[in-house]
């Protein structure tokens, strides 16, 4: 497991990788657990755990990660 913090909206938020697919984000209003999919496509698509559907926020929050481990 790693941590490293992303910019999201202006502040750092720490982010915890649980597992290859799997990130916990510390978002200041409350903690949210993120996976990673792939579509059909093999686009990358992120969930907020327990869920079905990617929304601007967890997109967003997504895109910070894969931008972050690819530095």
């Amino acid at each position: 497991m790693s941590t490293f913090h992303i910019d999201y909206h202006g502040q750092l938020v720490p982010v915890s990788q649980e597992s290859a697919n799997t990130f916990l984000v510390a978002l200041p209003n409350r903690p949210i657990m993120l996976v990673r999919k792939q579509d059909s496509d093999g686009a990358d698509i992120w969930f907020e755990k327990d869920t079905d559907n990617e929304t601007p926020e967890t997109a967003e929050l997504g895109t910070a990660i894969e931008t972050k481990l690819a530095g």
